[in-house]
């Protein structure tokens, strides 16, 4: 059956190669695209969950809701032990972040200022990278580093004096706190570079006016599909402090996730209309093929061929057909999303060195990563509409009387 099905698709050479071609391109396009996708979903939930949230992260009951700087968990030092303990794969990054106002001789800007462990985060955000003069945080309690936005409007630059002046805690009186510029940072974001300082956590604590006080304890992992089992476990672990909330990256960050899943929706939506085109392709060869073999149906059949050995023969036909160009287009996908995942797609040229997705930052250097599981399935289901497309043409072929066969032309 198998000798037969493949003899009569290369009766018409050329129709067949066109329909496997098809069926190759468009299949191709599809693992492309998933390449795409699934790096640039990596990169989105890497960087946004880093400079955001983690993959598990401990805060305040209500901070999630109210994002109210005033909420802050205590104990953090404790509570930052016991996560290390537990996850020692991880980084742990407690974070307090302050909002007031930086003044120098020569100006004043809102800032929010974000006191964090310095050797931890260069872990997490690369930010340390992107410090365009002077170093990034070394534990000096009166350094801070300021974007290079903030820093033209303050009209200060490495080593210059600027103070911190905020009210935080439920404090009546507004406290101030003098810091050296010791690092000016560049991101290529105007938020970023203009409303974002850092200093180390010790000395946010002081300006805050409580010690040992952040607003999230948050935990990064090697393996963010560790996140949920990671935040149950960390529930458990905690359960005897009160006050406090633990949540995955997805319930900290749910416009993330929801961003990522509605992308992910239409773009399935679009690929497997894609399929359907391609699939209309496969109907109209194995059709035409079957429509012009009438009369010599109508001869196997008065031969004494069953009508169910006949659309058998159709249907082999169209699995056959899936084959070749699923084979193919698994081949061809792969081969052209390798320098996507080695080398990236560049729009450095059309967006700058970064742009911002739903509050993240993110290199202008799109870099794919495959995805097995998602490419295998598409190339399963590629052949198998491939295959469902004949079942119409084996149907037809089934219901054919031998003497109207035969005498068709």
């Amino acid at each position: 059956m198998v000798v037969l099905a493949m003899r009569n698709l290369f009766r018409n050479t050329r129709r067949t190669l066109i329909t496997v071609l098809a069926i190759t391109f468009g299949l191709a396009m599809v693992h492309l695209t998933i390449t795409l996708q699934t790096g640039s979903y990596a990169d989105l939930i890497r960087t946004g969950v880093s400079s955001m949230a983690g993959h598990v992260v401990v805060q305040a009951k209500g901070y999630q809701e109210e994002k109210d700087g005033d909420l802050v968990l205590t104990r953090t030092a404790e509570i930052s032990q016991r996560l290390a303990k537990a996850f020692p794969e991880g980084t742990i990054a407690p974070r307090l972040v302050l909002g007031g106002l930086i003044t120098s001789p020569r100006g004043s800007v809102g800032a929010a200022v974000s006191g964090i462990d310095g050797a931890a985060e260069a872990k997490l955000q690369e930010i340390d990278e992107h410090v365009v003069q002077g170093t990034w945080l070394t534990g000096d309690a009166r350094g801070i580093v300021i974007g290079r936005d903030m820093a033209d409007a303050l009209q200060v630059g490495f080593g210059d004096k600027v103070v911190y002046m905020g009210q935080h805690g439920g404090a009546t009186e507004v406290s101030s706190r003098l810091f050296r510029v010791i690092g000016i940072f560049r991101m290529g974001n105007a938020d970023l570079d203009g409303f974002v300082a850092f200093v180390d956590l010790p000395a946010a604590q002081e300006a805050f006016g409580q010690p040992d006080v952040a607003n999230q304890v948050t935990v990064h992992l090697p393996d963010p599909n560790r996140s949920p089992a990671a935040a149950a476990e960390a529930r458990t672990l905690l359960a005897d402090i009160d006050g406090i909330e633990v949540l995955d990256w997805k319930q900290a960050l749910p416009e993330l996730f929801a961003l990522i899943e509605v992308d992910k929706t239409s773009g399935d939506v679009m690929l497997f209309l894609l399929g359907a085109i391609v699939a209309m392709g496969a109907l109209n060869t194995v059709l035409m093929a079957a429509l012009e073999r009438t009369r010599e149906f109508g001869v196997m059949l008065a031969l004494g061929l069953r009508p169910q050995q006949l659309a058998r023969l159709i249907l082999t036909e169209g699995l056959l057909l899936g084959l070749m160009g699923a084979g193919l287009g698994l081949v061809v996908g792969t081969a052209l999303s390798w320098p996507l995942v080695h080398y990236g797609l560049d729009y450095s040229a059309y967006m700058g060195d970064t742009y911002e997705t739903a509050g993240v930052v993110l290199s202008s250097v799109i870099k794919g990563r495959f995805n097995p599981l998602r490419m295998t399935t598409y190339t399963i289901a590629a052949t198998f509409m491939t295959a469902a497309a004949a079942i119409y043409p084996a149907v037809q072929v089934a219901r054919l009387q031998p003497v109207e066969a035969m005498r068709h032309t």
